[in-house]
């Protein structure tokens, strides 16, 4: 094919590194071979016969096709990868999963990792159906802890979550009791189960049984109706990461009340429990982290 390409056996020796005595007698074995001839050997230098020009469309296509074998069987040598899907809730990414993800992507077993941004509710339900494999699922319920194994990344501090027009907006911490004559916006609890009950915690620590009246689905459809002044709640201190236009976050005065930040799995032994205890550590890891540097 090169004797073809150039129509110049010293040129194609000179691009093959074999040397033109060598070249020549390959093609004339070639020609041998096959019973043709494949060049006209004239003054001006070589030029493809009709049998030739066939027979070089024939030796391209092996060629490519062989190129194909050899990547087809190199595929046969690599380990191949295991798949893990990760449920997460948007605060929860930024906070441990993206660095957690770093640190576990220098593991030594490779792994395709793909992410869910689903409910804590839903997490737990896809856990159930094995469509996951770990779950960020935020503050445990009891519930969740009876049937899996729950690890704790960390414990993050509520915070008050007010409309940027509140009279306690501007303030650098607010007591808990100070928000007791308003309307509270809770959880969807088939969304966010045990939210709710945290929220109602915080607020009987400090003096007052909170009045929810909306329930939201996602936490920002929480922050649209905060900043509508629909009402106030409290929230992760984490979740001020995601966008809040008109929805101010103000730490809480001490005694402060903490929610927490956890990872869930499986207590059956599918085949990536490995994988799958190698990025809990990973996450526990960014959590002990983050929660030394409070």
């Amino acid at each position: 094919m090169t004797v073809a390409e150039e129509l110049n056996v010293s040129r194609a020796s000179a691009r093959l590194r074999i040397s033109q005595p060598a070249v020549s007698r390959q093609v004339r074995d070639l020609e041998g071979e096959l019973g043709v001839s494949l060049f006209h050997r004239e003054k001006s230098g070589l030029k493809l016969t009709a049998a030739g020009e066939a027979f070089l469309a024939r030796a391209r296509d092996l060629l490519h096709r062989t190129s194909d074998a050899v990547r087809e069987m190199a595929a046969f040598g690599e380990e191949p990868k295991q798949k893990l899907v990760v449920g997460y809730i948007a605060p929860a990414l930024a906070s441990v999963l993206t660095p957690a993800l770093r640190r576990f992507s220098q593991g030594t077993h490779p792994a395709e990792v793909v992410l869910k941004e689903i409910s804590p509710a839903q997490q737990i339900k896809a856990l159930r159906e094995g469509r996951i494999d770990l779950g960020l699922i935020g503050n445990p319920c009891p519930e969740v802890e009876r049937e899996f194994l729950v690890t704790i990344l960390s414990r993050i501090p509520l915070q008050a979550v007010l409309p940027d027009n509140h009279l306690l907006a501007l303030r650098k911490c607010v007591g808990l009791s100070k928000l007791e004559g308003d309307e509270f916006i809770g959880f969807a609890e088939d969304e966010f189960p045990g939210r709710n009950a945290a929220i109602r915690g915080a607020c009987q620590a400090a003096g007052f049984t909170p009045r929810l009246r909306h329930r939201v689905e996602n936490l920002t459809a929480l922050l649209s109706l905060v900043a509508a002044g629909k009402g106030v709640t409290l929230a992760p201190a984490e979740v001020s990461q995601l966008a809040h236009p008109q929805a101010v976050f103000v730490p809480l005065a001490p005694p402060v009340p903490f929610i927490g930040s956890a990872a869930a799995r499986r207590k059956d032994s599918p085949h990536s429990l490995p994988l799958v205890e190698q990025l809990v550590h990973c996450c526990q890891d960014v959590g002990s982290s983050r929660q030394n540097r409070r």
